[in-house]
C-alpha cells in the first residue's frame, strides 16, 4: 500500500514510517500540511495518515483533511487521523473535517495496521480511489 504520512514531529514521523515500512508498505512523509497537499496532488496514495495538531495554531491537520475533501482528484481518498488529544470534541472535529478514522497516540500498532487495511478495503469496495 502507498501511504502518505504527515506529522510536524520528526521523531514521531520517523517512527510511523518505520512501523509502516516494516509491515511492507511504501511510505512518503511530509513535515507540514502544505507540503503534504502538494505531494498528494502529484501522486494519489492508497491512504493519508495525518497528525491533527500541526502548525502554530495546532489546527493544521484538520485544515489538511478539509482541503483534501474539497479536491476532486482526491475524492474517496481514505484519511486516518492521529492525535495525542483524546477529548470527544477533538475526535468529533476530526470526523467533521472528513477523517474516516481517528486514532489516539500512542498507537497500538496491530490495531493501526488493521484499520489501514479496513479503510482501504472499504474504499476499494465502494469503487472510490485508493
Amino acid at each position: 500500500m502507498d501511504i502518505v504520512a504527515v506529522d510536524d514531529d520528526r521523531a514521531g514521523l520517523d517512527l510511523l514510517q518505520m512501523v509502516l515500512e516494516a509491515a511492507g508498505h511504501t511510505v512518503r512523509t511530509c513535515g507540514s500540511p502544505r507540503d503534504a497537499l502538494l505531494l498528494l496532488t502529484r501522486s494519489v496514495p492508497s491512504v493519508l495518515v495525518t497528525d491533527l495538531m500541526m502548525d502554530v495554531d495546532r489546527l493544521g491537520g484538520y485544515r489538511l483533511i478539509e482541503q483534501v475533501r474539497r479536491l476532486p482528484q482526491l475524492d474517496g481518498l481514505p484519511v486516518v487521523a492521529l492525535t495525542g488529544v483524546t477529548s470527544a470534541q477533538d475526535l468529533a472535529q476530526a470526523r467533521a473535517a472528513g477523517a474516516d478514522v481517528c486514532l489516539t497516540k500512542p498507537i497500538d500498532v496491530a490495531e493501526f495496521l488493521q484499520v489501514l487495511a479496513e479503510v482501504t478495503a472499504s474504499t476499494r469496495a465502494t469503487g472510490a480511489r485508493g
